[in-house]
């Protein structure tokens, strides 16, 4: 059975992993699935249902009621918001799973991940599609820490926490993908949201509401550390099978994740990518301070002769022969000037 590719995410998705096999969920398709149900035997989850959907989010022109999919598993079930185990639960187990621009979004990362564990098949497969903090409006954000993954599954973040909230307004900028491949952040991408909106936007989290938002940033470098460092904690079953890298001047990465692989993992974890960034940048550092020591030390020569050359004037302004030169040429300069003024 052949997958329509008609856009270049759905080319790059059909690329890393074959749909047409065994039973699959797309989580989060909203108005654009990935998969069409006459592409393969997929069912779809979102937080609510077809009507609900569209009015959450008809403010935005290019999202109409034709476009959303009937929604299979809701997780709104019209009293409070299951989790995604137990909105899919009935139609468990899947052979594959897939999410476009989601896992950046859940407050828990961990539990989230073993959600979608426990109702895809041993072998199953968790196919990403993930945004790259550094071509994004996340480009002036730090990167996600092992330590903020873990603090946010041991308090059991249902929303985002105050602090994801505050990074990602506060420091979200109009990012150009084409420039920051090329050049990187810098101060000149002017920032999205100010102070008074992102104050707002914390006080709703401080509330309990759910403020959606950025809660983690990865890279094509760190995702998969990532994933390989919880599987050392053994706090996921899931392992890196297939990933493709950013392409030039996009912003997202394609990852797929599968059960049973082999738990043979290195026991250190390699450099993460912000630390390899930084060993780059102390590299560009120490270059950089070397060509100003070299220009420092052509200034001092400059230098030394511009003040042997003073003096030489200045010996030369106190001889007898620049005073005798001086007066002779004094009648000269006066006739000069009054044919001139003639």
């Amino acid at each position: 059975m052949s997958i329509p590719t008609p856009t270049p995410r759905a080319r790059r998705v059909a690329e890393i992993f074959d749909f047409s096999q065994g039973r699959g969920l797309e989580i989060g398709p909203l108005h654009m699935p990935l998969i069409p149900r006459s592409a393969a035997d997929v069912s779809y989850l979102d937080l609510y249902d077809r009507d609900r959907l569209y009015e959450t989010n008809k403010i935005n022109p290019v999202i109409t009621h034709e476009t959303i999919p009937d929604i299979d598993y809701p997780m709104w079930d019209g009293t409070r918001m299951r989790t995604l185990e137990e909105a899919a639960k009935e139609g468990a187990p899947f052979d594959w799973a897939l999410a476009s621009h989601v896992i950046e979004h859940v407050p828990d990362l961990i539990g989230w991940l073993g959600q979608v564990e426990a109702i895809t098949a041993p072998e199953g497969a968790l196919v990403l599609v993930v945004p790259d903090r550094r071509y994004t409006f996340d480009a002036h954000r730090p990167p996600t820490t092992m330590g903020q993954i873990l603090h946010a599954h041991e308090t059991r973040d249902v929303v985002p926490s105050v602090r994801a909230v505050f990074d990602h307004h506060r420091s979200a900028v109009v990012a150009d993908p084409k420039r920051l491949h090329r050049h990187g952040p810098s101060e000149a991408e002017p920032c999205v949201h100010d102070l008074g909106y992102t104050k707002d936007q914390v006080e709703r989290a401080r509330r309990g509401e759910y403020v959606d938002c950025h809660v983690w940033t990865y890279t094509d470098r760190s995702f998969p550390e990532i994933i390989a460092e919880l599987r050392r904690l053994g706090l996921t079953g899931w392992s890196v099978e297939t990933i493709l890298p950013v392409p030039e001047n996009e912003i997202e990465f394609y990852v797929v994740l599968r059960r049973g692989l082999s738990p043979d993992l290195p026991e250190a974890p390699g450099l993460p990518d912000w630390v390899e960034h930084g060993l780059e940048l102390r590299e560009e550092i120490a270059r950089l301070r070397e060509v100003v020591a070299k220009q420092r030390r052509r200034l001092e020569s400059q230098r030394k002769q511009l003040a042997g050359q003073r003096a030489e004037i200045d010996d030369l302004r106190g001889s007898k022969r620049w005073k005798l030169a001086t007066t002779i040429a004094a009648p000269l300069d006066r006739w000069r000037d009054r044919r001139s003024d003639d």
